[in-house]
């Protein structure tokens, strides 16, 4: 749900996903749609029906700034506002567009507000060096236009006659001591700033919409997410187990692949009594030699749509390494694959054994 509903097109096109989709159909995966658990179907049932129970459901439910009229005409969440624009539904949201939030969700949303015709502005309560979002996503998107303004949290929404929001007020922010995340506390001051705009989209955060397995017995944290065994990720009810943003909160997709990948083994080893990974994992095997010095050069990065040609479509941004390019990508390998130790006279490089449970 998450890669096709709040993935924007430009960052992963919808024609590769179905792709993806189809190899699981072919290979016979079945897919059972609106089917929403707790009501047209129960987490009983499914265990009644199947050996094993997987819950990755994502975290739907936002994390709200407790403001009023947050739910005032023309204010959207950030997944909702990606969701809509993701089926088609794109709203008129008018000329000015203010993001509250420095994460993925919030960088995201400005980029497709700005495709939609919207001059846009992100507000953030700390600075730069602390936004949770991809460095990389939000220089292109300072590229692409989006304006991004730090130390300023949402104090009020202010409304028009005819109801809709038409600015948003922010206190200036200064930073406090550090908390519990590593950041200094962003502390709020006298100092006021008024953002104008026609459209607000709040994206501060999300966690799981998974009360409905809290009354089947699945013990959940303070912020909704699923307590799980972190070698099984097994919960504490019989054959069900959880992965992805459901156990570790809001994520990326190659952690969230991860978790799924390490719940599969360990359903497939319980249930059959014997570990059956390397059959589809496969195994290789390479000289144990290091190279004397890896090549030097910088990072080879992928090329991109032009800033002034992207913002006026969705089509995806990054497009990839040409064969050249490529190449010389791999040629900066440093052999992480080598677990030997090794010693070698004429270079007088020696490689300690890389400790269990290290991965290539």
């Amino acid at each position: 749900g998450m890669l096709r509903y709040s993935l924007p097109e430009y960052r992963l096109p919808k024609a590769i996903l179905d792709r993806e989709l189809e190899i699981f159909h072919q290979l016979g995966v079945s897919f059972r749609f609106k089917q929403a658990v707790g009501t047209e179907v129960f987490l009983e049932e499914l265990e009644q029906e199947h050996d094993a129970v997987f819950l990755a459901i994502g975290t739907w439910a936002p994390h709200k700034i407790q403001l009023p009229d947050e739910e005032a005409p023309g204010v959207w969440h950030a997944l909702e506002f990606l969701e809509q624009v993701a089926v088609g539904g794109a709203p008129d949201i008018g000329p000015k567009t203010v993001v509250i939030g420095g994460g993925n969700a919030a960088i995201d949303s400005a980029r497709t507000a700005l495709r939609l015709g919207s001059e846009v502005t992100v507000v953030y309560r700390r600075d730069r060096e602390d936004m949770p979002a991809i460095a990389e996503e939000v220089e292109d998107a300072e590229a692409e236009g989006v304006r991004i303004v730090f130390y300023n949290s949402p104090h009020r929404i202010l409304r028009g006659k005819d109801g809709r929001i038409r600015a948003l007020e922010c206190a200036v922010t200064e930073p406090g001591a550090y908390d519990a995340s590593g950041r200094r506390k962003p502390l709020p001051t006298a100092e006021r700033n008024l953002f104008e705009c026609t459209t607000l989209v709040i994206a501060t955060g999300e966690k799981p919409d998974a009360e409905v397995f809290r009354a089947a017995g699945i013990q959940l944290r303070e912020n909704a997410t699923a307590v799980v065994d972190w070698v099984s990720y097994a919960t504490q009810r019989e054959n069900v187990y959880a992965g992805g943003d459901l156990v570790t909160g809001a994520s990326n997709v190659s952690s969230t692949m991860a978790t799924g990948k390490a719940a599969a083994r360990a359903i497939d080893r319980n249930l059959m009594g014997l570990d059956r990974w390397h059959l589809i994992q496969g195994s290789f095997e390479t000289k144990q030699i290091i190279p004397p010095e890896p090549p030097k050069g910088d990072r080879n990065i992928g090329a991109k749509v032009p800033p002034g040609e992207r913002v006026r479509t969705f089509d995806e941004v990054v497009c990839g390494f040409d064969h050249a390019t490529a190449v010389a990508e791999s040629c900066r390998c440093l052999r992480c694959d080598v677990r030997e130790a090794l010693a070698r006279e004429d270079h007088g490089i020696r490689c300690e054994k890389t400790p269990k449970g290290v991965s290539p």
